[in-house]
């Protein structure tokens, strides 16, 4: 397979051979439930989590000393909540009918005491430690309360520094069971900060848990960019450090950085196609900004052909499109066109942007059916979602500050992009259809945000230039 890296999008790394984690369902019932995704109301599902249970082999239940059962709890509790499908119940119900309690020291559940307490689902958690620091096991089990039954229960074990992957994996799992689709609470968040007159590309896990914050690179340059494979391995991006804008590739967690292509000029704004064997880029060699395509030979075929600059692409998730901006009105203001992948600007072109306002970094979502871009409004620029079926452009921001660079969550149910306010730049998640925000990053200087993939479960291969 072709390995190399994406688009000025997101992506992110997470392979389950480091993370150790084994997963079982032995005896534990099949999801059941599924929300219809087009037809889910705002209201969200009453959920209750009772505090962990720490078990001895030797004793039953034991206290839980390490902290490990409430560190987990505060976890899971954040992830439910920012996934946005969940309200918490307040514990100080369940206390003063000693629900809690109840609970705690039966195997059973009393189903019609919890849905008059107000809770639709219910989550119950048992761990262990194991001897010699060797990690961790989780059990948790998930109850509906309205219908009175078990829905299902998943089996963790893993080492202490992996707690926090561990409980984002059962998170993700539960928003599975009400939608159908996993949830983001594994995935992670790279994007650029600016330091002095550089630029370097930093990750940091979906709740924004600063611990999490890692820089990824330490060229001492300026980098552009950032963009993830569609597997989650490998970060694709436009580097100065040859004094030229090259583009370099690096691992996801740090090591084996290369320069994946370098010719004169600009060599940037990779996309990586969905089957992973050609990659959309921008290169300058014919002394104007053109889209090219790189296959898996490394055999260059150029896709645009206008004296105008072309720029930005995105692949269509089924690889047979792709989206891009091009100046190539003559106005000044970019828009938004869609050619097909295999014959570029000699087939037919479908402009999406309306109007003559300035548009630029078209996102394709992941479910294919809407692009996001970034839009001049006025005086400010404002995060535009494209619906390909009914052919309308909507936006989806709002407030003060000019919003950018917009990158899709892999549940299509998120936008990230860079929101400009008293020439200080940070990141900032919202839901598509909401007006609610939740900012990522506070230290004024965050740039092109890339929301990575899922993980695929499969052993990363290297790219062909990290062969050698």
């Amino acid at each position: 397979m072709f390995r190399k890296t994406d688009k000025p999008g997101l992506h992110f790394f997470l392979t389950v051979l480091v993370l150790t984690l084994s997963q079982t369902t032995t005896g534990f019932a099949e999801p059941q439930i599924r929300i219809d995704m087009e037809r889910v109301t705002q209201k969200k599902v009453m959920l209750a989590v009772i505090d962990f249970v720490a078990k001895d082999s030797a004793k039953g239940s034991a206290a839980d000393l390490t902290g490990i059962g409430t560190e987990a709890k505060e976890i899971l509790e954040n992830d439910l909540m920012l996934s946005e499908w969940f309200s918490l119940l307040q514990k100080s119900v369940f206390w003063e009918l000693e629900a809690e309690e109840m609970e705690r020291s039966t195997a059973a559940v009393d189903y019609e005491s919890w849905y008059q307490l107000g809770a639709q689902w219910l989550i119950k958690t048992e761990y262990s430690v194991l001897k010699n620091g060797a990690g961790q096991v989780f059990v948790f089990r998930l109850y509906d309360a309205v219908n009175k039954r078990f829905l299902f229960g998943k089996r963790y074990k893993a080492s202490r520094h992996l707690l926090r992957k561990t409980v984002h994996r059962f998170a993700d799992e539960v928003v599975m069971q009400l939608t159908g689709k996993r949830g983001v609470a594994e995935t992670r968040i790279a994007f650029l900060q600016q330091e002095g007159a550089d630029k370097e590309i930093y990750l940091i896990d979906f709740d924004g848990y600063e611990p999490s914050l890692v820089r990824l690179t330490n060229d001492h340059t300026v980098n552009l960019s950032p963009s993830w494979s569609p597997d989650g391995n490998w970060i694709v991006y436009t580097s100065y450090a040859a004094r030229n804008p090259d583009l370099a590739i690096i691992h996801a967690t740090g090591k084996q950085r290369r320069t994946l292509h370098r010719l004169p000029g600009l060599n940037t704004a990779p996309a990586w196609s969905p089957d992973m064997q050609k990659i959309a880029l921008v290169l300058s060699r014919d002394q104007n900004s053109e889209i090219y395509v790189l296959d898996e030979d490394y055999q260059l075929e150029r896709l645009t052909h206008h004296f105008n600059i072309d720029t930005s692409p995105t692949w269509s998730p089924d690889g047979k499109k792709i989206a891009f901006t091009s100046d190539r009105s003559g106005t000044g203001r970019p828009q938004i066109y869609i050619m097909r992948s295999d014959k570029g600007d000699r087939s037919r072109l479908t402009r999406i942007s309306a109007g003559f306002s300035y548009n630029d970094n078209p996102a394709w979502s992941p479910d294919g059916d809407r692009i996001a871009y970034t839009s001049r409004v006025g005086k400010k620029f404002q995060i535009k979602v494209y619906n390909l079926n009914t052919k309308k452009s909507e936006i989806v921001t709002a407030g003060v500050g000019s919003c950018e660079q917009p990158s899709w969550s892999p549940d299509g149910r998120f936008i990230i992009y860079r929101r400009e306010e008293n020439n200080r730049f940070d990141i900032f998640i919202q839901k598509v259809g909401s007006e609610e925000t939740r900012r990522l990053t506070f230290s004024g200087n965050g740039h092109s945000p890339a929301w990575s993939p899922y993980l695929r479960e499969v052993v990363p291969r290297a790219p062909l230039s990290l062969k050698n």
